[in-house]
């Protein structure tokens, strides 16, 4: 065992009556629900997160992120035992704690909502799912550039949930913005653009261009047959 766990395993011992932590701490119960988590007392965690929650103070931008993490590590929790409706109250709380002037990090906003749209889709709720996949994808564009891996795989599921949704033309235009960055990042004869290619026919083939997807299917089965030629 780390030091640093047997020093955890210390303060939990001795009620975190030591080093600087005490019980009614919101890190050092956070502390504590971990090492429940980590021995699979999703209960006791579930309860001792909520108690964090409460003692966990809001007044500045680094209190409302830590305040915000306890919600989703909850929430986490919530997801697992299949209590929806908790789970995305506390989603929402924390996103709205990140979102409060000044705002919080990118990458924390971020993955409240993708947490949030994943939820929503799981409900069915798809048109706010892509609301917020669309939040999503603004956001790491504008923090990470289009070519970056994060926002082409988002181009990649916000597409295929426009298809479920029968917006064709959305999901046509998403999955061209994919395939251009995937092209740029990996070439234009890799898997990944293979994948690309047969989304993008799918969206064409249902919009009635069906010589468009042929080719482009055609196209993605050649990549495919190269790439294994060269193996």
């Amino acid at each position: 065992m780390s030091r640093s766990a047997l020093i955890l395993l210390a303060i939990v011992s001795a009620g975190c009556q030591d080093a600087g932590l005490r019980i009614n701490d919101a890190e050092a119960l956070r502390q504590r629900a971990a090492l429940c988590r980590s021995e699979g007392k999703s209960g006791e965690a579930a309860e001792l997160l909520t108690a964090a929650i409460a003692k966990q103070p809001t007044s500045t931008p680094d209190d409302r992120a830590a305040a915000a993490d306890l919600r989703r590590e909850l929430a986490s929790l919530r997801m697992s035992s299949d209590d929806l409706a908790d789970a995305e109250k506390l989603y929402r709380e924390a996103l709205s704690l990140l979102e409060s002037t000044p705002r919080g990090s990118d990458a924390g906003v971020i993955n409240l909502r993708t947490q949030l749209a994943g939820l929503c889709y799981r409900q069915g709720r798809l048109d706010e799912a892509a609301e917020l996949y669309r939040k999503v994808l603004a956001l790491e564009v504008a923090s990470l550039g289009e070519g970056h891996p994060d926002p082409l795989g988002t181009m990649s599921i916000l597409g295929g949930l426009e298809l479920k949704r029968g917006k064709l033309a959305e999901a046509e235009a998403l999955f061209r913005r994919q395939l251009t960055g995937v092209q740029k990042l990996h070439g234009a004869e890799k898997r990944e653009t293979t994948t690309v290619l047969d989304n993008l026919a799918e969206a064409l083939d249902k919009q009635g261009q069906t010589a468009e997807a042929t080719r482009l299917r055609e196209e993605a089965k050649r990549i495919r047959h190269k790439l294994c030629d060269e193996c």
